[in-house]
């Protein structure tokens, strides 16, 4: 009988220690999960404003402007202070035998009263890209392109877009 009585007391102890380390759950206890809210519920927003052609033309390779604005969808607030490092472009589509665009500048542009503060406005200069040290040009046709928003080396949200020269 004492064997016995040591024997369950063993198997007890066993599954008591098997449930703390997680392999079943304990009596009487429940187990919840948290999950992390959706990453993109909360991303950045991406707005084109406006898209100048001009000087850009089939067989040149000057560049296509874009307006840009990100908008912070936490407080609504536009994003400031850009650069660059937080754009990237990815070229979905162009006309056949055309070359991927880049993003050859970006600029903050002026508010048009005198004095007055950088807006939260951004314009990107698009071109063909090079290749070995040659620039391509233009070609007739509908380009369409994806640009992301960029913070800390991370692709955070996208606006796709289309032009065509």
């Amino acid at each position: 009988m004492k064997r016995g009585i040591a024997a369950l007391g063993i198997i007890m102890l066993l599954v008591l220690a098997a449930s703390v380390a997680g392999g079943y759950p304990a009596p009487g206890f429940r187990q919840v999960s948290v999950k992390k809210p959706d990453p993109q519920l909360f991303a950045p927003t991406i707005s084109i404003s406006q898209i100048k052609i001009a000087p850009a033309a089939p067989g040149n390779s000057e560049p296509v402007t874009v307006g840009v604005k990100v908008k912070s969808v936490a407080n609504q607030e536009d994003i400031c202070g850009l650069n660059e490092t937080n754009f990237k472009l990815e070229t979905i589509t162009v006309p056949p035998g055309g070359a991927a665009v880049i993003i050859e500048n970006v600029f903050a542009t002026s508010s048009t009263a005198v004095n007055q503060p950088i807006d939260c406005n951004f314009w990107l200069n698009l071109a063909p890209t090079w290749f070995q040290g040659q620039q391509y040009t233009w070609l007739t046709g509908t380009y369409t392109v994806k640009l992301w928003y960029v913070k800390d080396g991370k692709q955070i949200s996208s606006e796709i877009f289309s032009f065509r020269v």
